[in-house]
């Protein structure tokens, strides 16, 4: 019994880490976008809050349809 709850953690483990690097590439990916968005952002003007959320929303999508991507892929091979 034991050794079957240690292999069901060792595998979930080794599943999750993919995933996490992924999530990791990804959060570094948005705030690239979002240091790019401020450094070139002219000095005069001022942007509202929406304007800086929409620079996190365009990553957010396609981090959300690779999450999908793998859910559905993995969802096919159970």
């Amino acid at each position: 019994m034991t050794d079957s709850f240690q292999t069901v953690v060792v595998t979930t483990a080794r599943e999750a880490v993919p995933f996490l690097v992924i999530t990791a590439l990804w959060v570094l990916v948005m705030f690239v976008l979002y240091g790019l968005f401020l450094v070139t952002k002219p000095t005069n003007v001022e942007y509202d809050a929406w304007v800086h959320g929409t620079v996190f929303l365009i990553p957010s999508v396609g981090f959300l349809g690779h999450v999908l991507s793998h859910s559905l892929e993995a969802a096919r091979t159970e």
